[in-house]
């Protein structure tokens, strides 16, 4: 006799996501697009957007209804982050996803940078995200498995002038991020990062802006003139939607990827320059290895 057919999988239920800020531009349109495809969403926002008649959550209330939950969430407060995971829990039986998109940008020159905006960037790029993830992996591992999703940016890559401080806390986030993946894949919760332009991360967050009083910064004079620019294009904003959306639906999303053709040329040569540096300093570097007797 010959084996029986194998049986089809039963189809996955709808996913559950929990969004840091569905206010800002990208939460609000991922938040909007995983309602529209029949999914849950647990969507954090300040107190006062909670209790607002207007605004971006009344969009995601009429489309979502009994799958979309509004939660007061600032990532900066652990006791917020805990609460937001076990209302979500509590009201979806699961979570499934946790987007961290929070953002908020502090731009300025090191020497004229004020230092409590230098806390302020590592309180909200990365203390917040940190405090989202420490708060979500209990969850996450008691129902073995999960996806968190860190968005930081070409900035979490490479430098930007201007941006020194938020380079810093992406950076670190991502540093971050590549541990703890080791560190949860036996749970089979994945951590994927994502890097989106310029225009996402930091033109569609909340900017605070120190002008500079000092000639010779022309990087940075030509950074604070795209910052004083038009919103950024509503294409790049979709087509991060769409990367965000396609990677949190994967049994095996990649653990970091870069959004549109430009951040992927900035990426490569960024990784060239870095190979080259190696190869032109390989016998310095190897130059402290001790002889083996």
């Amino acid at each position: 006799m010959s084996d029986p057919p194998p049986q089809p999988e039963p189809p996955r239920p709808p996913r559950v996501w929990l969004i840091t800020s569905a206010s800002n531009p990208l939460g609000h349109a991922i938040a909007l697009a995983a309602l529209q495809a029949g999914e849950s969403v647990a969507a954090g926002c300040t107190r006062e957007e909670i209790h607002a008649d207007d605004g971006p959550m009344r969009e995601l209330k009429l489309n979502g209804g009994d799958r979309f939950a509004v939660l007061e969430l600032d990532t900066r407060n652990i006791a917020l982050c805990q609460s937001a995971l076990a209302e979500t829990v509590h009201t979806f039986h699961r979570v499934d996803v946790v987007l961290n998109c929070s953002s908020q940008s502090y731009i300025g020159t090191l020497e004229e940078l004020p230092y409590t905006h230098i806390l302020a960037q590592f309180e909200a790029a990365y203390f917040g995200p940190v405090n989202m993830m420490r708060s979500a992996v209990p969850f996450l591992r008691r129902q073995r498995g999960g996806h968190i999703v860190n968005v930081t940016g070409l900035t979490g890559h490479m430098g930007t002038p201007g941006l020194s401080v938020r380079c810093a806390g992406d950076h670190a986030v991502e540093g971050f991020s590549d541990a703890l993946a080791y560190e949860i894949a036996p749970f089979n919760i994945k951590v994927t990062i994502v890097q989106p332009p310029l225009e996402v991360n930091v033109l569609s967050s909340r900017i605070h802006l120190t002008p500079t009083q000092e000639k010779g910064y022309t990087t940075f004079e030509a950074l604070s003139r795209i910052v004083k620019a038009a919103p950024p294009p509503r294409g790049v904003l979709e087509e991060t939607v769409s990367i965000i959306t396609h990677i949190a639906a994967l049994e095996n999303p990649p653990g970091r990827i870069v959004v549109g053709a430009e951040g992927i040329e900035q990426v490569k040569d960024r990784l060239k320059t870095v190979s080259e540096e190696l190869e032109e300093f390989l016998g310095a570097s190897l130059g402290v290895d001790t002889p083996k007797e």
